[in-house]
């Protein structure tokens, strides 16, 4: 019988047999006599499936297995090294830097000329051949990797490493120095970070949504604490509390006190709303407050509050509104400086330095006099293509008397544009104009007196342009800006100085893993600060690889 005449069949089988079933539960059970044993119940009729198998199963026979097609398999180890790279992140960058000084032939500012040094009296300025040096090599090193969850879904771990070098010979006072030569052969090898990280499960009870941090790190918090020691942090829904402790680590010094701690504290209050303690303990305390509220779905709003020692320093009110489509975000920010009581850069020059090879203190830029301040933030997108900025920026010593000259009354405004005139093409425009408001100098308290001088304005234009080739695998980019700046000391003033300079780069992603890139940059002599110099260049060329 043919496969198509069985499946006929097989159908009316099954609706004789159904029909059949039916018609038995309809019909009334006949009385058996007493005496009989009850009737033992029918088997089920076979059901619709089980028809299907067994046609199937005569029908297609089932193919034997080549025993060639399936070997023995053999009993591997897996060792905690064939699952190391399924946990291991890296990534490295690696950089060389050329810088490029061309000179007038002119003296500098301070009468320094290039010539040598004869030991005889040159009327035209001050032989120092050594400030003239033209080119400067160097090369960067960055690496940064660890793992995540090998041997064990508690651990993590963080390394970075840092590595410079110049291959040149530097002179003193050349437009290339930096901190670098002052180190002996100009190079540096730096411990940034190496730390691991031990979490908790949400099956370890109290210890579920806890951290602990060993080893070189950085805890953000009232300050930047950078520290060799432990943090603990305890997460939970209400709450979450970070307590830290160590000795504090310092890439470029030698400080007397390495004694460091601290906490961070913010309880969540529902609705959107929070509150953080934030505290630094190093020489003096630094203790801050910051307050949190999300108004609906378009207003963030936070007060910060900080203290120094026993001295309120600063306080501020900050704003962001966003709007429903997302094309129009407004950050507006109040900040008063309310004493000058902390410190001038960060807290840590509070720390005595023993390190000889950087004797020399710091440049004393004079105290943080108090000011209020308020910005304005916003950027909107009209289309697809076209975007707008700006940002008015205004500052108001609480005295005037306490003016510096890096310590003054000023606005600060920008305007920019953002334009995608055609698919993969970009350009951006700005325009920035600073205003300082300086007293007259012409009535100095002493001939040293310097509080007055400095820039009165200064005014950029700045444009970029951007493409991309390839869906974003090579990329090229160019840009230029001009500057006017206006100036005043007890002796001149200056007015309308100009400055320009261009820019151009790109970077290209050869793979997943690795990207090539560089720039170069090249600004005209400005020539109130160095005559001598026509234009200084650096070139920057760079690979970097991730894993």
């Amino acid at each position: 019988m043919r496969l198509s005449e069985r499946v006929v069949a097989l159908f009316v089988y099954s609706v004789v047999a159904g029909g059949a079933l039916l018609v038995a539960q309809q019909t009334p059970a006949q009385q058996a006599p007493a005496q009989q044993a009850p009737p033992q119940p029918a088997p089920p009729p076979p059901t619709i499936e089980d028809a299907w198998d067994n046609l199937i199963q005569t029908e297609i026979p089932q193919a034997k297995v080549d025993p060639t097609l399936t070997p023995p398999q053999m009993e591997t180890k897996k060792t905690p090294m064939d699952d190391f790279l399924n946990h291991v992140f890296f990534e490295s960058r690696s950089e060389y830097w050329r810088y490029s000084t061309s000179f007038t032939g002119q003296p500098t500012a301070t009468g320094i000329l290039n010539a040598p040094i004869t030991g005889v009296f040159n009327p035209a300025g001050v032989p120092y051949p050594d400030v003239f040096q033209p080119n400067e090599n160097r090369v960067y090193e960055f690496l940064d990797f660890g793992t995540r969850g090998w041997l064990s879904d508690r651990i993590n771990t963080h390394f970075a490493i840092r590595y410079e070098q110049d291959l040149t010979h530097v002179d003193v006072g050349a437009p290339a120095q930096d901190i670098l030569n002052t180190y002996p052969g100009s190079r540096r090898v730096d411990l940034l970070s190496a730390s691991m990280d031990i979490s908790g499960r949400p099956t370890d009870g109290f210890f579920a949504g806890t951290t602990l941090s060993i080893g070189r790190q950085y805890i953000y918090g009232a300050e930047v604490a950078a520290l060799d020691g432990a943090a603990f942090t305890v997460n939970r829904r209400k709450y979450t509390v970070t307590v830290f402790g160590g000795r504090r680590f310092d890439l470029w010094g030698d400080p007397a006190q390495r004694a460091i701690g601290g906490a961070n504290v913010t309880f969540r209050l529902g609705h959107d709303a929070s509150i953080e303690y934030e505290g630094l303990w190093y020489i003096r305390g630094s203790n801050s407050i910051v307050l949190r509220k999300g108004w609906g779905q378009r207003w963030i709003t936070s007060a910060y509050f900080r203290a120094f020692g026993s001295y309120p320093v600063d306080a501020s009110l900050n704003g962001i509104y966003t709007s429903a489509n997302g094309k129009t975000i407004v950050r507006l920010s109040f900040f008063e400086k309310l004493s000058s009581h902390d410190y001038l850069y960060d807290f840590t020059t509070l720390a005595t330095n023993q390190n000889t090879q950087s004797p020399l203190l710091r440049l004393y830029l004079g105290p943080i006099t108090p000011y209020s301040q308020f910005v304005v933030d916003g950027h909107r997108a009209l289309t697809s293509r076209f975007r707008l900025g700006g940002t008015v920026w205004v500052r108001r010593l609480t005295n005037s008397a306490d003016q510096g000259p890096y310590n003054v009354s000023f606005q600060d405004y920008r305007a920019n544009a953002q334009i995608f005139p055609i698919r993969r093409w970009e350009t951006f425009w700005e325009y920035h104009q600073h205003n300082s408001d300086r007293a007259n100098p012409s009535n100095p308290i002493d001939f040293a007196d310097v509080s007055d001088a400095g820039e009165t304005s200064v005014k950029d234009l700045t444009f970029d342009l951007r493409h991309n080739f390839g869906e974003g695998r090579f990329s090229l980019n160019g840009g230029a800006y001009y500057r006017r700046i206006d100036l005043q000391d007890r002796f001149y003033y200056i007015s309308g100085a100009h400055q320009a300079g261009w820019t151009a780069g790109g970077w290209w992603r050869l793979d997943q893993h690795t990207r090539l890139y560089a720039d170069y940059n090249l600004d005209n002599d400005f020539f109130i600060f160095m005559p001598s110099i026509a234009n200084s260049r650096v070139l920057h060329v760079g690979v970097g690889w991730k894993y």
